[in-house]
């Protein structure tokens, strides 16, 4: 989980949406901040893109990220994390699962017919493929993605507010 430790105390995480965007707009988007003929904004900030909807940057720059998604009119929340133990950030890959087995692990994690261990829009799940826990809430979720085999990297952060 290299991608996901940062050498600073306080790392800033943004889960960001790009869904007011047309579909050229997304493009340009990601033009800027990926990079094209031109460096990206996460190049210019030394940020990382761990997935479509998160990107990880040090305190330092997150004015510079908040004022770029501001630009484009995206909505995001910012989650202010340093080197701790109360909270987990959790990124687990479900490749593994065939299209029956995925049905199966979706609806034990979100619920279908009977409650499932998280709500869909709870604060918990950030993106797909991204979980961030309370660390003492963390050990039945941990247990659901261990037993469906899932690739799990898990970093012990604190939140601040």
């Amino acid at each position: 989980m290299e991608h996901l430790k940062n050498k600073l105390s306080i790392r800033h995480i943004f889960v960001f949406s790009t869904r007011n965007l047309s579909p050229t707009q997304r493009v340009k988007f990601h033009y800027a901040l990926k990079g094209r003929t031109n460096p990206g904004i996460l190049s210019q900030t030394n940020s990382k893109y761990l997935t479509k909807t998160i990107i990880e940057t040090s305190e330092k720059t997150s004015n510079t990220i908040a004022q770029f998604l501001d630009n484009w009119n995206c909505s995001y929340n910012i989650l202010k994390l340093s080197e701790g133990k109360s909270h987990l950030l959790v990124k687990y890959s479900t490749t593994q699962l065939n299209s029956t087995q995925l049905v199966q692990f979706t609806y034990g994690l979100y619920g279908r017919n009977k409650p499932g261990l998280i709500k869909r829009n709870s604060k918990e799940k950030l993106a797909k493929g991204y979980f961030f826990l309370e660390k003492k809430n963390s050990k039945e979720i941990i247990e659901f993605l261990n037993h469906w085999n899932c690739e799990l990297l898990i970093e012990e952060v604190d939140l601040h507010e």
